[in-house]
């Protein structure tokens, strides 16, 4: 029995040994594989401080960039500010320029009115022109006979006139004559009276026939009919 139990144990201790070679082996497979999990770990472990220093430097370039965006949009934002104040002038200076237009536009239409009264005033003050001026010429072609019996009348009236001046003339000298004769008959009847003095005789003036002076008056007139005759 001692011999069976001591096989039964070295059995059982086999069997131990064995199980724990086996748990051993079990282990060492178990501890590669935590070793291979280990690296792997250590691996995504450098691999995750990778990703974190570029997810940092990802992350500041996008800071970065956020920024430049940012001020861009501020940039734009106030170039758009710019722009509105810009449309708001330029809407104000379109209304202005409407209006402008607009008072444009009344003026001109009151021009064009002036100057239609202006072209209607023209026609009718051409009309009374024309009028005016063919009237003249009708007035002028029936004066023509009153022109030349005016200058007819004219003429005979000149010579008329003449001829009333040279009878005033005539008649002065006759007057003249007249006052000569009778300083002469006076001074004949003193002669009589005192005795003949040489130097008397000398101051009695030339007689003048009356008679003469008329006819060469009637002749002057005469003279004066013959030439209005002629023209």
């Amino acid at each position: 029995m001692d011999a069976q139990g001591i096989k039964q144990d070295s059995e059982a201790k086999d069997q131990e040994i064995a199980s724990l070679r086996k748990k051993v082996l079990e282990l060492e497979s178990q501890l590669v594989e935590a070793q291979k999990l280990i690296q792997k770990h250590l691996m995504e472990v450098n691999e995750v401080d990778v990703l974190k220093m570029k997810s940092a430097d990802t992350l500041t370039k996008a800071k970065s960039v956020i920024f430049e965006n940012t001020k861009m949009i501020k940039n734009q934002e106030l170039q758009i500010g710019a722009l509105h104040q810009q449309v708001e002038s330029l809407r104000d200076v379109v209304r202005i320029t409407k209006d402008l237009l607009e008072i444009r536009n009344l003026e001109v239409d009151q021009l064009e009115s002036k100057i239609h009264c202006m072209e209607e005033k023209y026609k009718a003050e051409k009309e009374r022109q024309d009028l005016m001026h063919q009237k003249l010429e009708q007035m002028i072609r029936h004066n023509g006979e009153l022109k030349r019996e005016y200058e007819a009348q004219l003429c005979l009236f000149q010579a008329l006139r003449s001829r009333y001046n040279e009878r005033e003339l005539a008649k002065g000298v006759v007057d003249a004559l007249r006052e000569d004769i009778q300083i002469d008959k006076k001074k004949q009847i003193e002669q009589k009276k005192s005795p003949v003095d040489e130097q008397s005789k000398t101051d009695v003036k030339p007689k003048i026939n009356p008679i003469e002076i008329v006819t060469n008056t009637d002749t002057n007139v005469n003279s004066v009919e013959v030439e209005k005759k002629m023209k």
